[in-house]
This record gives structure tokens, sequence and C-alpha cells, in this order.
């Protein structure tokens, strides 16, 4: 009986992956560099072992989230390949998989968010570019800021997964098989309509809402490139931490709970449905994005002054 190969094992085991409904892109990619180191390096193994393991680990090191990503799905390659009953494949030891310290996120202020969309209108208003962009990316930016989208759900979003007569939003197998439905604000819904019936009238048969071409996304690269030169472009003297567009995210987040604060709502009552909207699994991932901001010191002092009284005097004595 033919043995199969290491490329046909990871092939099995990608499909496995995303029968299970996992999208399992970034792993793939991950999972295919390795396989090329394999069958360049060490095209006699058909299991990983800790040497060739090592080897191709090597390539990553200083870059913790690389080697992470790289980690990670190589663990789960070898605990599919022991429930296939394979002898002895090499398991990467947990400890050695790195620690992650994500980067603190930027605040805005909602004078800089005010200021980031003027120019982001204005700019594309100016320079359309090419492939409708200068249409395409004010609707994405305000898409990420309304809805706190992940940047990749926004950018990989069917086009047959909005719909603005229902004002709602499906986003499908993110971050592992969840998936939620978002509604989304009359504001926004007006927005969108005009939006998509500018797009539809260059892109008809397009797959994506917000598409690089008819049957393309825009990259992370191009979203990223986009968002830091309309920052440069309306603080043209920042010399400060540059934002993320992924810190929009974080903005949603904070500044729905510190809205609940002010106005007296319970935020105990309100995380689960910020948690289901954000497509968390627990709340304690979606109290991560949430900190206390410089614009909130105010209101927070005015809310714990209610408890002065509660709590009684000491004496001195």
């Amino acid at each position: 009986m033919r043995k199969t190969t290491i490329g046909e094992k990871i092939d099995g085991f990608i499909a496995y992956k995303r029968s299970l409904g996992y999208v399992y892109d970034t792993a793939e990619r991950y999972l295919k560099h390795y396989q090329r180191h394999m069958e360049e390096r060490y095209p006699h193994l058909d299991l990983p072992d800790k040497e060739s393991t090592d080897c191709f680990l090597d390539q990553y090191k200083g870059q913790a989230g690389g080697l992470y990503n790289a980690m990670a799905p190589l663990r789960e390659f070898s605990r599919y390949l022991f429930r296939l009953g394979y002898m002895n494949p090499y398991l990467i030891p947990p400890k050695q998989m790195p620690k992650l310290h994500p980067e603190a996120p930027y605040f805005f202020s909602e004078d800089e968010l005010s200021l980031f969309f003027r120019k982001c209108d204005s700019y594309y208003a100016e320079n359309p570019g090419p492939r409708m962009r200068g249409i395409i990316m004010p609707a994405l930016f305000r898409v990420l800021y309304c809805c706190g989208l992940r940047p990749k759900e926004a950018r990989m979003l069917p086009y047959g997964n909005v719909n603005l007569a229902g004002k709602y939003i499906d986003i499908l197998q993110s971050k592992g098989p969840k998936s939620r439905r978002i509604f989304i604000s009359d504001e926004l819904v007006s927005y969108l309509m005009l939006y998509d019936s500018q797009v539809s009238a260059m892109l008809p048969e397009r797959e994506y809402f917000f598409p690089a071409d008819i049957d393309k996304p825009y990259s992370v690269q191009a979203l990223c490139y986009n968002f830091g030169l309309i920052w440069k472009k309306a603080f043209p003297e920042w010399s400060g931490k540059m934002p993320r567009i992924y810190d929009l995210r974080h903005h949603f987040a904070w500044a729905a709970i510190n809205r609940w604060a002010r106005e007296g709502t319970d935020v105990n009552a309100m995380l689960p449905y910020l948690m289901r909207y954000m497509g968390h699994n627990c709340i304690k991932h979606t109290l991560y994005y949430f900190r206390f901001v410089p614009d909130f010191y105010a209101d927070y002092k005015q809310l714990s002054c209610r408890l002065n009284d509660r709590i009684p005097e000491v004496s001195d004595e």
C-alpha cells in the first residue's frame, strides 16, 4: 500500500478543518510553507519530526506573531495525525508557544474621527484612484467604524450577505465556525444604498460588497495603506503612534460601553448583546476591548460620586 506524502496529509487535514466550518486561510498558508520546506529539505519524511519542525520554525525567530501562527496549525496537524493512528508525529511542546503581547490600541477622540472622515471624503473626491477606490474606501471605513467589524470581515464581505432592505449584514464563519447577523442603523443603510447603486452600476455582477474587482476583495495591505494614507492627510504633522485600522474595532467596543455608563444603562446587562454583535464566544473577550480613556474620566468621576454616601466616614480615632 502506497504511503501518503506529507503534502497529501496536509491537504487532508485542511479539508477536515474546513468540513468543521473553519475558514482556515491563514493556517493553510503556513502549512503550505511547511509542506514546501519538507519537500525541499526532508523529502524522505512523511511525518513531522523534531529536527525538520525546528528547522522550519527557525525562520520565524524574533517574530512572535509569525512564530505563533506557524506553531499553532502544526500542533493541530500533529494531533490530527495521532487521531488517524500514525505513530509518533512530533508535537511541539506547549511551553514553546510564544507569549503574544497585543499592541495597545490607539484611542481616537471624536474630533479626530470627524476630521478623518472629512478628509477621507474630500481626498477621494479629488483622487478617486483606480477601480472605484474613491467610492469604496469611504464606505468600507464607515462600516468598520459603525459596526465594529474585524477588517477581514468587511473586506471579504460577500455581496449577498448584505441586506439593506432588512437593515442587516450576515457575517458567516468568521474566526472559526461562528456566524452572526448584525443590524445596522437607518443612517448607515441610507449611505450604503447610495454606495451600492454607484458600485452596482459599474460592477453589476460583483462577488464582494467592497470589491477590488468583480471577483476580488481588497487585500489587507491595501486596506492598511489607504487608512494610513488618509490619516496622514488629515494629520500631516502627526508625530505620535500611528493608529491601526483595527483600532476602529476597539473604539466601537469601548465607545458603546462608555455611552451606556454615561446614560445610566446597566452595562452588565448589555455586555452579552455586545459580545454577540462583535462575534465573541465569551464576555471576557469583549471586555478585552474596553478601556477607560481620558474622554471618560470626568463621567466616571461623576458616576462614582453617587456611591460616596454608601461608604461611611472613618473617624481619626
